[in-house]
């Protein structure tokens, strides 16, 4: 195996342990012969000079777009993927600055899930409200990037479309950021995907206000909300936003099929409104519970990660032997 790890590097002045802690992780933990192709374009010079001194790190020469947030985000992907599928990876992966391995091994076990039609492991950041891979780790195969050219986003048009709101039906997502075009496409050719689920005992915690140091599978770690949506707007109702998507997701179960696409082209605006104000409604215990996960990170990444995974019934909390811990 040839693995490709493309990574978009937004990193702010004060989260440089962060860069370094993804970085040692995925060194430490991957076995197999492996390059983390790169895009920097909004990197701070100290950061691009630290990655660009590593071996294992490309820097690729991508054209800097004007767009920002998700849109930005699978811009640099999606070419990236396409740098790495040329230079020969026979699978590809995604990760987040704030999301990495935390087990040795990580990409055997992933792989051994790649077999006939499952061209994809992704994690799964909620069975019910985001049944789709995301971009904080997926994992495809070059043949199914060659045979179908995926995209990580999908236009206003292709999102209005028939064929769309049977997906949504089909797999309910809350979130339309990168990632979503992956699990489109696997869907509409019939096609299937692993869904790496959170296992950390912190799960229940803060699933009603935002995934924040999830652990999947006991494979992949995510601390959440590094990058922060700036478009947070003070003053947007959260219950009316709720009733609103309730309706909105009762109408393309029952009217899809009907509906003229322009309306779904409206819906879709309305609906990225809502998610902002689902955001600025849970944003003060999101905050909370993301700053206390950070600081135990940067403080002693080791120790969170062993409290967070999975364990286990009856194993002792003191034990740190990798080998006892479950990595199924």
């Amino acid at each position: 195996m040839k693995l490709g790890i493309v990574v978009v590097y937004l990193v702010a002045e004060e989260d440089e342990r962060l860069l370094e802690i993804h970085l040692s992780q995925i060194e430490k933990t991957t076995s197999v012969p492996f390059r983390i192709y790169a895009a920097a374009n909004r990197l701070l010079p100290r950061f691009r000079e630290k990655i660009e001194s590593l071996p294992c790190v490309s820097i690729c020469q991508v054209p800097t777009t004007p767009l920002r947030g998700s849109s930005e985000h699978a811009y640099y992907l999606d070419r990236l993927v396409e740098i790495a599928v040329a230079d020969g990876a026979s699978c590809i992966c995604t990760f987040h600055v704030d999301s990495f391995p935390v087990c040795s091994g990580w990409a055997e076990k992933v792989t051994a899930e790649l077999r006939e039609d499952c061209v994809l492991a992704g994690v799964a950041r909620d069975e019910r409200k985001d049944r789709k891979p995301s971009t904080e780790f997926m994992m495809f195969t070059r043949e199914f990037y060659v045979e179908h050219r995926p995209t990580f986003m999908l236009t206003e048009s292709e999102m209005a479309s028939f064929e769309y709101q049977r997906y949504l039906v089909s797999c309910p997502h809350y979130y339309r950021d990168s990632g979503v075009g992956y699990g489109f496409k696997v869907w509409a050719k019939g096609l299937s995907w692993f869904p790496l689920l959170r296992v950390d005992r912190d799960r229940e915690r803060d699933r009603e206000y935002y995934v924040t140091g999830a652990v999947y599978e006991n494979l992949i770690f995510h601390l959440g909300g590094t990058v922060q949506d700036r478009r947070l707007r003070e003053g947007l109702s959260s219950y009316n936003a709720r009733a609103v998507m309730r309706l909105l997701s009762m109408g393309r179960a029952l009217g899809s099929a009907v509906v003229p696409s322009k309306f779904w082209r409206r819906v879709n605006r309305i609906t990225a409104i809502q998610r902002l104000a689902e955001a600025y409604w849970a944003r003060p215990r999101r905050v909370s519970v993301f700053l206390e996960t950070r600081n135990a990170l940067l403080a002693d990444p080791e120790q969170l990660l062993h409290r967070l995974r999975d364990r286990p019934q009856g194993e002792a909390e003191v034990s740190r032997d990798p080998k006892s811990e479950s990595t199924t």
